[in-house]
């Protein structure tokens, strides 16, 4: 696929955004704004899924947009988000208080039995990792609503944006990656800040 060369990097974005946004008491990570409102289908279940309610678990959650005929940055995003969870299963956060999510940018591709098997192909644990489609007008209006797009680009496949977005367990938006900056140990060290952040039972 064409690359975007709109790529945000993860240091700058925060710091564009820590004079402008309240940071969370003495935080090194700034508050965005909130995270948009998604509600999709789960493709392993094909049920509706709600990124709300896992706000109202208390689960912080990284976000991210793939799409399953990419053979760029997608493919390196998944597999990097598969390092996150093995990472957070190895420091004992996998479970209650967090989850992953992929939401597709191409759905009518995606159909929920294609996306799912894409799922399995990376190793994603469906107990805490939803991959998410549904109608493409839904989906384009959750895609813009995070400030994301997909075009086609002039090699014919869909040129989008690289960024994972970690969402705080009241919804917030903390940070946001790209898959340059995509590191899992750094990732789950955020993660658990925030998670650190906002005890469990206290919303």
């Amino acid at each position: 696929m064409v690359f975007t060369a709109a790529l945000l990097v993860m240091s700058p974005w925060t710091a564009w955004f820590g004079g402008a946004a309240a940071l969370q008491g003495d935080s090194r990570l700034a508050d965005i704004g909130p995270a948009p409102e998604t509600v999709l289908v789960e493709a392993r279940t094909e049920q509706p899924f709600r990124l709300a309610d896992l706000q109202s678990e208390g689960k912080a959650a990284l976000v991210s947009f793939v799409y399953t005929t990419c053979n760029g940055s997608c493919p390196a995003t998944t597999h990097t988000m598969y390092r996150v969870q093995e990472e957070l299963k190895r420091v004992g956060l996998w479970g209650d208080r967090v989850a992953l999510v992929s939401i597709s940018l191409d759905p009518k591709t995606d159909r929920p039995e294609i996306l799912s098997r894409y799922s399995e192909i990376f190793g994603a644990d469906p107990s805490g990792w939803h991959f998410l489609t549904g109608d493409p007008k839904q989906v384009a209006e959750v895609i813009a609503s995070w400030d994301m797009w997909a075009r086609i680009g002039p090699s014919g496949t869909l040129d989008h944006p690289s960024r994972i977005f970690l969402v705080d367990p009241n919804g917030r938006q903390r940070e946001i990656y790209n898959l340059q900056f995509l590191d899992p140990e750094s990732v789950v060290s955020d993660i658990r800040l925030v998670i650190e952040e906002t005890p469990a039972g206290a919303r």
